[in-house]
C-alpha cells in the first residue's frame, strides 16, 4: 500500500481530514507496529497532534492498524500482485 492511499483510507474511515491523515500517518511511520509502548505513544501523538481526547486517538490509532494489517495480509497473500 502507498502512503497516498492510506491517507485516503483513513481519512475515509476515521472520519478526519486529509492534512489530519497526513499528521496520523506521520505519527505511524515514527512508531512500531507492534509493542503495547509504541501504541500509547503513538496515541499520545496522535491526540496531542488532532487535539482529540485519548478515546477518539485510540480509535483513529486502530483504524489505522486495521488498514496496515489488512494490507500486510493482502500482501502476504498475493506477493505478486498489482501495486496500484
Amino acid at each position: 500500500m502507498r502512503k497516498l492511499q492510506f491517507i485516503e483510507a483513513l481519512k475515509e474511515q476515521a472520519n478526519i481530514t486529509t492534512e489530519e491523515a497526513t499528521a496520523v500517518n506521520d505519527i505511524m511511520e515514527n512508531h512500531s507496529l507492534i509493542g503495547k509502548k509504541s501504541k500509547e505513544a503513538a496515541v499520545q501523538e496522535i491526540a496531542s497532534a488532532l487535539n482529540v481526547d485519548e478515546n477518539r486517538a485510540d480509535e483513529i490509532s486502530n483504524i489505522s492498524y486495521d488498514i496496515l494489517a489488512k494490507a500486510l495480509k493482502d500482501k502476504l497473500l498475493h506477493p505478486f500482485g498489482s501495486q496500484d
